[in-house]
């Protein structure tokens, strides 16, 4: 609206310049006054315009433009206004439309109310000649047709405008509401998936519990050894010895526990280059523990010289995740192998993992990633752990897929994006 109301007062100035430049030499002092006039009224909507004051610019427009056409059609009637009468009142009209409906029929009505005191000066002057006055009239009708018709067409586009521009912004309230509601959305997604794998930890971090047990169990052991030692002991050395044994005992036990309790711990992802076959190597030792004296466990890293974009702690709790479902798979024993490889060196990190267990059928296959779907008893079960891993595997821009038949174990593929190691 500010837009059009500057471009209409600069065209109107301009044309009010113009009008004054070809009145000729010696322009009357009354068309020089009308012609100073628009134009200062002009200049003075406009400064109210640079203050970003529209209505109030509008309105001062149509007022003074009001007046001095009063003026010209008082001083001089209808039939000498006839010729630019429409470069004076459409102006006029379509600054009152931007004010409203109310504004516009208003400055009409002056409009008219004016051109019938210029049609009765005209038809005064010429009151004994009646073709002077049958002119006066049709000049009064043909004027009045077009200011009225002006002003319905302005009406109507102006209400279709707000219209609209009414529909537009109740449109854009709802797509604000709707990205809104989808924003809330994507968080609350996101806040489940990050309190499933945190649920799917804290599963592990059970399984693990017992292997840590055992563990410690073997610690305890040592140092109650190394106590009872250092204390039939009355040797200084053996006892300095028998002390350094408690001391190394107690510092592995402090790194199972820590190392258990940085894994349960809930935090948000924090994806980093890592180098994949030594990450895989100090995965180890928490991978065997899974496993009982009958099950023959392998990690083959193959020395593989990538390195992949992956969070440790959801690396972590992918290949738990594995193993723990092979474990399930060999309540009897069995074997478990996970092998590293580059097919294409830099590009792509193959990780698969086998088991000789029981094995899947072909439906179970391919249901075995879904969210909440599980073979075992009700409450044995979430059938959330492979959904998880699959999850997080894609989320890092990999793949997974999965081989099996029932009787001939499993195998998990996994394939992530990698580069190559810097030279040394």
């Amino acid at each position: 609206m500010a837009a059009m109301m500057l471009r209409l007062l600069l065209l109107v100035a301009g044309y009010q310049l113009l009008a004054l430049l070809w009145s000729g030499p010696s322009p009357g002092p009354l068309v020089r006054v009308l012609a100073v006039g628009g134009m200062l009224a002009c200049l003075a909507s406009l400064e109210l315009l640079r203050r970003q004051r529209l209505q109030a610019a509008a309105l001062l427009f149509v007022l003074l433009n009001l007046l001095l056409t009063s003026v010209a059609y008082g001083y001089w009637g209808l039939r000498s206004q006839m010729q630019g009468q429409l470069l004076q009142l459409l102006p006029v009209l379509v600054a009152g439309a931007l004010l409203g409906r109310r504004a516009l029929w208003l400055a009409a009505g002056w409009l008219c109310a004016l051109m019938a005191l210029g049609a009765w000066l005209d038809a005064a002057a010429g009151f004994y000649f009646p073709a002077r006055v049958e002119l006066a009239v049709r000049d009064l009708a043909l004027a009045g047709f077009g200011v009225l018709l002006a002003a319905f067409v302005l009406d109507q586009s102006m209400a279709s405008l707000r219209e609209n521009l009414r529909i537009a912004r109740r449109r854009g309230i709802d797509l604000a509401r709707k990205r809104d509601e989808l924003q809330l959305e994507m968080q609350e997604k996101e806040r489940s998936r990050e309190q499933l794998v945190h649920a799917l930890k804290i599963e592990n971090v059970g399984r693990l519990a017992s292997g840590v047990a055992h563990d410690f169990n073997h610690l305890l052991a040592l140092i109650m050894g190394y106590a009872g030692k250092g204390r039939r002991s009355d040797d200084p050395a053996e006892l300095k010895a028998a002390l350094s044994g408690v001391e190394s005992a107690a510092r592995r036990a402090g790194a199972v526990t820590r190392r258990l309790l940085d894994f349960s711990r809930q935090e948000v992802a924090r994806p980093q280059l890592l180098d994949a076959a030594a990450t895989i190597a100090a995965m180890e030792p928490m991978l065997r523990q899974l496993f009982d004296a009958r099950v023959a466990f392998a990690l083959d890293t193959a020395q593989v010289r990538c390195r992949i974009h992956f969070d440790p702690a959801q690396l972590e709790l992918v290949l738990l995740s594995l193993a723990a479902n092979a474990q399930q798979a060999m309540p009897e024993g069995g074997s478990f192998r996970l092998a590293l490889s580059c097919p294409a060196p830099g590009d792509e990190l193959h990780v698969e993992v086998r088991d000789s267990g029981h094995g899947m059928s072909e439906d179970v296959r391919r249901r075995c990633l879904e969210p909440f779907f599980t073979t075992k008893p009700s409450g044995q079960g979430t059938g959330l752990g492979l959904a998880v891993a699959a999850n997080l595997v894609e989320a890092g821009g990999g793949r997974i897929t999965v081989e099996s038949a029932p009787g001939q174990g499993t195998c998990f593929h996994l394939w992530l994006p990698a580069r190559p190691l810097p030279l040394a």
